[in-house]
């Protein structure tokens, strides 16, 4: 897959908590990272697949809001209810979109601690722990360094041989490099030789999510990437290929499970690292 360049941005704001952990955030490939203080979530499901982590004793997770289980590490799926207990604790929030190789490479291996669909208590807890310490305490303000260490999170090298078909391939890349450009399914079969219904079931088969869902995730990165560089929510939305600023909250609630405006409020000082094509960042 083409290789996009890093930009790592910080913003200047007074943090809720300034004795504590720096709050950030990461969006890379087909992951994104925060770190830092949210309330308690109550009972709603994400698009995207979700690793919660605590650094600093326990959480809790219901899938009903009233039996409660305690945990360091989880693994929630995708579309499963729950609610989550951070009790004002720094929390790690680790989202992965389908189309990574890590998400299904984890649930495998946590086969044995499924609860009700979800996974507590990773085998690759205390490896996910140093990890993300690693990523916490890095102030180099280097690229590389940040993006190898986020690239071990989950702690699974990825299969860079997984996609196979070359057509699908060059999809992917027009994607992930042009992912505002409003791209029909026509469109992209063209691109690539195929028929749609070919295009449909051949991407969702090896990438593991339809090619509309694919774009919206780097849709939502390019967004966060504009928002944190100082641009409004309506601009950033449009910039990204989103209709408006309302279309943008919906797909971010229905990603995350939370509000934009819960993550990027002006009480944070949010450290963040966003991967975005070049061609976007110097538009």
């Amino acid at each position: 897959m083409m290789k996009a360049p890093c930009i790592i941005l910080q913003s200047m704001e007074i943090n809720s908590h300034p004795l504590d952990r720096q709050e950030r955030i990461c969006i890379w490939g087909s992951r994104c990272l925060f770190a830092g203080y949210l309330p308690d979530l109550t009972l709603r499901r994400r698009a995207a697949a979700t690793v919660c982590i605590s650094l600093d004793g326990e959480f809790q997770i219901s899938l009903n809001d009233s039996d409660w289980i305690s945990f360091r590490s989880a693994l929630i799926p995708p579309m499963v209810d729950h609610s989550i207990r951070f009790s004002g604790k720094f929390c790690i929030l680790l989202f992965m979109d389908l189309s990574s190789p890590n998400y299904e490479s984890l649930r495998a291996s946590n086969l044995e601690s499924e609860t009700d669909g979800i996974f507590i208590s990773l085998r690759e807890e205390e490896e996910l722990f140093n990890k993300i310490n690693q990523i916490l305490s890095d102030d180099s303000d280097s690229e590389e360094i940040l993006l190898k260490l986020l690239n071990q999170v989950p702690p699974i090298v990825e299969n860079d041989s997984r996609i196979i078909d070359q057509r699908i391939q060059k999809i992917v890349e027009l994607i992930t490099t042009m992912p505002h450009e409003d791209h029909s399914a026509k469109d992209l079969a063209e691109f690539a030789g195929m028929s749609v219904s070919n295009l449909e079931h051949q991407f969702k088969k090896e990438i593991g999510i339809p090619f509309h869902s694919f774009r919206t995730w780097f849709r939502l990165k390019l967004t966060v990437y504009s928002l944190l560089h100082g641009m409004n929510h309506t601009d950033s939305a449009h910039r990204a290929g989103f209709f408006d600023s309302a279309h943008f909250t919906r797909t971010f609630r229905a990603t995350f499970g939370l509000p934009p405006s819960e993550i990027f409020r002006s009480t944070r000082l949010l450290k963040s690292f966003i991967e975005v094509p070049a061609s976007y960042a110097e538009a």
